[in-house]
């Protein structure tokens, strides 16, 4: 039996990025956002496994942070986040409450 690990609620937006993988600078937008991660829509698929830095920009606030994919497909990317301070997860989980609740229509996105 598999063990039923909890995930932190994710909410649907829309927010322009802009990854560096090395040499390599992607923009594209997020669809999704939790205290753990992300869901990508990007131009060009990310390589499974691969670290970077994502760079997330809302009205006053712009957070570089380190992520590693955790997934990629044809149509969207997952990576999670890799905090370097408990400083940084926090500044992190105030801009995902903020997005939280300037949505219309408040409440965690669905995950199946």
């Amino acid at each position: 039996m598999r063990k039923f690990d909890y995930r932190a609620p994710r909410f649907a937006i829309d927010l322009p990025v802009r990854m560096t993988f090395g040499e390599s600078i992607q923009q594209g937008r997020c669809k999704e956002i939790s205290t753990e991660g992300m869901k990508l829509e990007l131009r060009e698929p990310l390589s499974p496994g691969a670290s970077g830095i994502v760079r997330l920009t809302y009205q006053d606030v712009l957070l570089d942070l380190h992520v590693r994919v955790a997934h990629s497909g044809p149509t969207y990317d997952g990576v999670r986040f890799i905090y370097e301070s408990e400083d940084q997860r926090d500044e992190l989980s105030r801009l995902v409450a903020r997005l939280a609740g300037s949505r219309q229509n408040l409440g965690p996105v669905l995950v199946r």
